[in-house]
């Protein structure tokens, strides 16, 4: 993102307002073409051909072709052509995956009369097509219910008009009673005012006449779905506007400008249902299934923007350590002008290591790749011209003609990627300056920033493939995401990446078909309520058009603007941390606004900071169930964030409540869009029970009546379908340090339910090359609370050999006796940590204020050809009575400063535990506990120890020493043991218990037990 004068990003606001509306924008001013309106459309029948059994292909009275090509059995593409004028090549427009043109088969009956042609796909559940004869109509039909979907008007369906004809339009009668549309993709900056669009023109393209930052970042999809069970998708990248009934009725048209050149055809493919997860999955079988990035991608995301001045490879380094050190997690560094060589800002610098502020990135990633933190490098195309063996102008060179960049910012600047060799170039350049494995640098992952600011090129513009503007502006996206993916990192030679490392690449704004390739981020947006609104639904919006990885600033970009704690802990601490991408993002300067201008946590107030930690906790813990989100967004293109309409299409309520949504198929997400304590509507799907996931209250859905539910500043409300099951990782800091070797399951009485948690190495493509994945099915019954976990089918590099199931019963009445394998009623303990450091073959705890029981298994070897590795129900007996100690964990001990929370060891309880990283004997953790009853007790510290000698420790009562602790090696720092002393405990509510370091090298402490 540009660093300038903010007045440059806050002009035109008027224009902005009108493009998030998704009405019909201005275009550009353009060259004039003296040419009379014209128009030509389908007449009668004259004749018919059936080539290949796939195709039908019609010629009518005055020489116009109609073509209708089955994709698959549920798919029918629709061609037409002006008079005298042939079909574009199939692959003209790449939104379409070149494969799936000849992949996805198919085949087409035939049948005529008099008056009509008949045309059915090969399955009893596809298409049948009645093409009227006299004139020309089309009119599409399920197969499996005989309902009508769509019909063309029959005063018009096809036609071609304006100057020169350089309009291509479909129209259909009017909508059916009671059908609604939902358009895919979204306008500029990312906003969507509704979801439902019916009634409403549409036009997402690429920049028009509006100046940055309102050209910024649409996502050009040119699809739709109606809730009667059908979606199009328009293939053209020419301009594209959607008309969904009203004043304007119900068509769409493609606008070839009268720039010259090759003119729009009517090509559309529209794609059978009915279920609206059915459209999505064959719309992604079509134009290619979104990209799975590495694992890390969906942890926490953090840039130095703010820290324009000061970042360099040893403030990340330091800035990471602290965050960490405080207990928050950190995954992915996303690097902003700092890093480049130059002057390190928006301008005057370019890909490549600075050498006065990065000297040594290969050491840096060693360290990176030690603590599991990897990278985002960005490319401006405002500083392409300083970029190693950059040409000008048109081929040979990488750009446009210079007349055509008169009125561009930065002119000297413009990749021209339709161009072959500038695809081929670019990549050079992020190869030999970073990408390299051989220089072993930082770099996983690409930001694209800038590729959205070419409206003033004239339409008539020349592209390098002899196209013009008019006709390849909305690829412009997708061509430098081809550089970037399919050309320069997918390849398996030298030169390349291949599939040894997923790429996470993301430009200001997408086109249809690019998320094969890369992804998108919806741009400099405003750090407002308003703007916060917006963006919820564009995320819903990206997700119904094969984005399922919405990319969105945290709390806006901001324009220089400090935000208010309130807005930080609803939006980058709550909303973001439940979206797909969670990066808090914003420009505003620490060195001119000072330190609450960072969006760090470690930055904010100590409410914002416990919120961040809460949703840290919340984000981590919940891996398994968001990774396999998107290993399903990957695979069937269905969004991570589900708006309400995809599991509830037939529901009215579900296309007026677009700021909730379905994450997954078990949590509904109401972001708090004000600063809280006023009453929010929302809607719980009647049919099923939902529990308020922070207290576990439970309420009935409900069609009819709207839950009122009184907001908190900073609580996102979260609710829990009953019958869900949330699988879990115990906490950590790092997707590369969160443990398999623990798997956890949060059941939620009142229904049956099933989930099916999906593993992989997190890293390479080798699930999708070598399909090295590891599936494991959770399935509960509710009758018996019987919960099976079964052994995964598959696995892969790294997969764990023996496991630990801890099982959470949500909704019980009371607490009763439980078994695993049908075994003996397992010991009560007084938590599920305290059952976790027993040392026993597991066991059970109640926690009667939330009503949640806990099971907690022995460590069971896992198979990986299924069959039930653990069954986890009653055993028909009582609760039995509680023992083992009480469990005090390090993360709530008081430490002083050389202490840090960390958890890149495994086998800790809670949420970590205390890694010594000082030099000097005397460092201090001091828990304040509750005593019930004064007495003598056992005091047990639980450590690890990777060195090779003692490690001892003091431990005192109120000051009064109780003994000294040798704290052993335990072999490795991933291997925990107990060490205990007696002490006499007072009665009282503070009493504290200190450990203090005998010696200048410290144990790992993960809790006190008090026994």
């Amino acid at each position: 993102m540009k660093h300038e004068p903010i007045k440059r990003r806050t002009v035109l606001s008027t224009a902005v307002g009108v493009m998030a509306a998704g009405a019909v924008t201005a275009l550009p001013q353009q060259p004039a073409r003296a040419a009379a309106a014209e128009r030509e459309q389908l007449t009668d029948y004259a004749k018919h051909t059936v080539d290949g059994g796939r195709s039908l292909t019609v010629t009518s009275a005055t020489g116009q072709r109609l073509r209708l090509t089955a994709y698959g059995d549920q798919m029918v593409r629709v061609r037409a052509t002006r008079a005298g004028e042939d079909f574009f090549a199939d692959t003209r427009y790449e939104m379409v995956q070149p494969s799936s043109h000849t992949s996805l088969g198919g085949s087409l009956s035939v049948s005529a009369t008099a008056d009509t042609l008949e045309i059915r796909t090969g399955a009893t559940d596809g298409l049948r097509v009645v093409l009227r004869k006299k004139p020309l109509r089309l009119e599409f039909y399920s197969r499996a219910t005989g309902a009508l979907l769509a019909k063309e008007d029959s005063a018009h369906g096809i036609t071609w008009d304006g100057s020169n004809l350089t309009v291509a339009r479909e129209v259909f009668a009017s909508p059916q009673d009671g059908e609604r549309f939902l358009k895919a993709g979204h306008g500029a900056l990312g906003r969507t005012p509704r979801l439902d669009r019916t009634g409403d023109t549409v036009s997402h393209n690429y920049s028009g006449a509006v100046e940055n930052p309102g050209n910024q970042a649409p996502a050009i999809v040119p699809f739709y779905l109606s809730n009667k069970g059908y979606g199009v998708f328009f293939n053209t990248t020419f301009d594209t506007t959607f008309s969904f009934g009203g004043s304007t009725g119900y068509a769409f048209f493609a606008d070839g400008h009268d720039a010259g050149g090759a003119r729009p055809q009517l090509d559309y493919f529209l794609v059978n249902g009915p279920r609206f997860a059915q459209l999505l999955d064959r719309y992604t079988q079509l134009t290619g299934r979104p990209r799975l990035p590495q694992r890390s991608i969906f942890g926490l995301q953090m840039s130095d923007k703010n820290f324009a001045d000061v970042s360099d490879q040893n403030w990340w380094r330091q800035k990471i350590t602290q965050h960490r050190a405080a207990g928050f997690p950190f995954d992915h560094q996303v690097n902003d002008n700092r890093w480049r060589e130059g002057s390190g800002s928006w301008s005057g610098s370019w890909f490549e290591f600075s050498h006065e502020r990065w000297p040594d990135p290969a050491g840096y990633q060693k360290w990176a790749a030690a603590n599991g933190v990897t990278v985002t490098l960005d490319y401006n195309r405002n500083n392409t011209n300083e970029m190693a063996g950059w040409k000008g102008g048109p081929p040979p060179g990488y750009s446009f003609a210079a007349a055509d960049l008169k009125n561009v910012k930065e002119n000297d600047a413009v990749p021209d990627w339709s161009n072959p060799d500038t695809r081929a170039w670019v990549w050079k350049v992020f190869w030999d300056k970073a990408l390299d494995p051989a220089l072993r640098y930082p770099g996983d992952a690409l930001w694209i920033d800038e590729v959205d600011d070419l409206g003033a090129i004239p339409y008539t513009a020349r592209t390098a493939d002899g196209r013009t503007w008019s006709e390849d502006r909305n690829a412009y996206f997708l061509n430098v995401h081809r550089a970037v993916g399919e050309e320069g990192w997918d390849p398996s030679g030298s030169g390349h990446i291949g599939a040894a490392k997923r790429p996470w690449t993301w430009s200001r704004g997408a086109t249809a078909g690019q998320q094969r390739y890369g992804h998108y981020w919806s741009g400099d947006i405003d750090s407002t309520y308003d703007e916060m609104r917006n963006q919820i639904r564009g995320m819903q919006t990206a997700g119904l058009g094969g984005f399922p990885f919405a990319n969105i600033d945290g709390g806006g970009f901001g324009h220089g603007e400090v935000i208010s704690d309130a807005l930080y802990r609803n939006w980058p601490a709550g909303w973001s941390s439940l979206a797909p991408i969670w990066r808090p993002h914003g420009t505003a300067s620490t060195k001119d606004k000072g330190k609450r201008a960072s969006r760090w946590p470690l930055d904010q107030s100590a409410t914002v900071q416990a919120d961040f930690a809460k949703y840290g906790q919340l984000r981590y813990g919940l891996m398994p169930y968001i990774y396999t989100l998107a290993h399903q967004a990957a695979a069937t293109g269905m969004p991570m964030a589900r708006a309400m309409v995809i599991d509830h299409q037939d529901r009215p309520q579900a296309y007026t409540h677009d700021l909730q949504y379905m994450w997954g198929p078990s949590l509904l997400v109401a972001p708090v869009t004000s600063d809280g304590g006023e009453v929010q509507k929302i809607w719980l799907p009647a049919g099923t029970d939902w529990y308020n996931f922070w207290w576990d209250g439970r309420h009935a859905g409900s069609d009819t009546e709207d839950f009122s539910y009184t907001t908190r500043t900073g609580e996102v409300p979260l609710f829990v379908k009953a019958g869900a099951i949330l699988p879990r990782y115990p906490y950590a800091q790092s997707t590369a340090h969160l443990t398999k070797r623990q798997l956890e399951a949060d059941v939620y009485a009142g229904a049956d339910g099933v989930f099916e948690v999906v593993e992989d190495d997190g890293v390479t493509e080798a699930y999708r090359t070598d399909k090295k994945t590891a599936t494991t099915r959770l399935a509960y019954t509710d009758s018996s609370k019987r919960v099976v976990v079964a052994h995964p089918t598959g696995t892969y590099e790294g997969a764990p050999d023996r496991r630990r199931y801890v099982v959470r019963f949500h909704g019980l009445a009371s607490a009763v006796g439980m078994r695993v394998n049908g075994g003996p009623t397992l010991p009560a303990f007084t938590s599920e940590a305290a059952a976790l450091v027993s040392g026993k073959a597991g066991g059970c705890a109640w926690d009667a204020q939330a009503k949640v029981l806990s099971v907690v298994t022995t460590e069971i070897p896992v198979g990986t050809s299924g069959g039930d590795a653990a069954v986890v129900e009653p055993s028909g007996a009582a609760f039995p009575p509680v023992g083992g100690g009480t469990v005090h964990q390090a993360e709530s001990a008081r430490l002083d400063s050389t202490f840090a929370l960390d958890t890149s060891h495994p086998g800790y309880t809670g949420t970590g535990y205390a890694d010594f990283v000082g030099t000097s004997a005397g460092a201090i953790l001091a828990w304040t506990i509750s005593v019930a009853a004064a007495g003598t007790k056992q005091l047990v510290l639980r450590y690890a120890n990777g060195g090779s000698g003692d490690r001892p420790v003091t431990v005192d009562v109120n000051g009064k020493k109780a003994g000294t602790l040798d704290l052993a090696p335990t072999g490795s720092w991933d291997t925990w043991a107990t060490a205990s002393v007696t002490a006499d405990l007072p009665k009282g509510d503070a009493v504290t218990v200190r450990a203090i370091l005998v010696q200048s090298q410290g144990a790992n402490i993960d809790c006190l037990i008090v026994q």
